[in-house]
């Protein structure tokens, strides 16, 4: 007995120790991303410093019709930080780069999620928001991003805003050299966008948030919840959930958002996003995911940021703030 309490307390100083060494981190663009890819850092997730000066940590590649960095994506596991992101509106592909400290870069690949063979109304038209999450069951990487293809935007199931009509899409890697061809994941019935995902172990499912995105009158432009079992192949989510946050919602309902980021924090579910009609970013958080307290008066975040990702890695990993900023 007294060696099991002895591991335990041991186990929850490590975790204690580990929890004090995490910083969080935001990832994000500006402008139309031609820039580059911005970072700010943060102890408590709320009030976030940039780092590099305000600088981008990461220049765009000069790849034809696609040197854009909306939308990036960054996940930390075993060392090295994985990214992704929008390469441009318009398009057949994504970004993807690694970084050992978030300072130095790898050569950025050109990800191609749908075969060139495919039937040209099943080719996309454009690649949206990749989002990049580890599955430590199935020992890879898989990105969700959004996309339009010709045949679901002609088939007249959804009221589209810009004549585009978004289903989200999967592509999986082990090692970020080859990826699998891409395969629905989610689809409503309806346009969305901007999945992002994060296990939920104490109730063995995922839990997803995603923008409903039809027209804000035909009750979109808001942040929605779905859950799916743990364990089950492939992961099958349930209906949308009714707004969290944004119209048709109790916070912020004259707020049109996008682009969320989903965390577990000592012991509360924040959801952060991006509320772009506003120019500003909110944030929510929930002991449950049924009860959201809005924390978006208590953010404090570098100005002019679009569409990012916030996650949490070593503080001894994040190069910039080993530098001394």
């Amino acid at each position: 007995m007294i060696a099991r309490l002895l591991t335990l307390g041991l186990g929850l100083a490590a975790s204690l120790l580990a929890a004090e060494d995490e910083v969080f981190v935001l990832s994000f663009f500006r402008g139309n991303g031609e820039a580059g890819v911005f970072l700010a850092a943060s102890d408590d997730g709320l009030k976030f410093r940039a780092l590099n000066d305000d600088k981008p940590v990461f220049s765009p590649p000069a790849w034809p019709k696609q040197a854009l960095t909306r939308d990036p994506s960054i996940l930390f596991h075993d060392g090295t930080f994985h990214m992704v992101w929008t390469s441009n509106w318009e398009g057949r592909v994504f970004g993807y780069a690694t970084s050992e400290d978030l300072v130095k870069w790898s050569e950025p690949v050109r990800v191609r999620p749908f075969p060139e063979d495919l039937d040209e109304k099943d080719q996309p038209l454009n690649v949206w928001a990749p989002e990049i999450h580890r599955d430590e069951q199935a020992g890879d990487f898989f990105i969700l991003f959004s996309t339009t293809t010709p045949r679901e935007r002609d088939d007249g199931d959804s009221k589209t805003p810009h004549d585009l009509d978004h289903r989200s899409y999967v592509v999986r890697t082990r090692d970020g050299k080859s990826f699998s061809d891409a395969r629905l994941f989610y689809d409503p019935g309806f346009t969305v966008i901007d999945p992002v995902v994060h296990p939920d172990p104490e109730n063995e499912r995922w839990v997803m948030v995603a923008k409903k995105e039809l027209m804000r009158e035909d009750g979109g432009k808001n942040l929605r919840l779905a859950f799916a079992e743990a364990g089950r192949r492939p992961l099958r989510f349930g209906e949308l959930s009714e707004p969290i946050l944004g119209p048709g919602s109790p916070i912020r309902p004259g707020e049109q958002v996008e682009g969320p980021s989903l965390l577990r924090h000592d012991g509360r579910w924040f959801v952060y996003a991006d509320a772009f009609t506003s120019h500003h970013y909110s944030c929510i958080s929930s002991e449950d995911l049924e009860t959201w307290k809005d924390e978006t008066d208590r953010l404090d975040m570098p100005p002019d940021l679009r569409h990012g990702t916030v996650f949490k890695a070593p503080r001894k990993s994040v190069g910039w703030l080993s530098a001394g900023e």
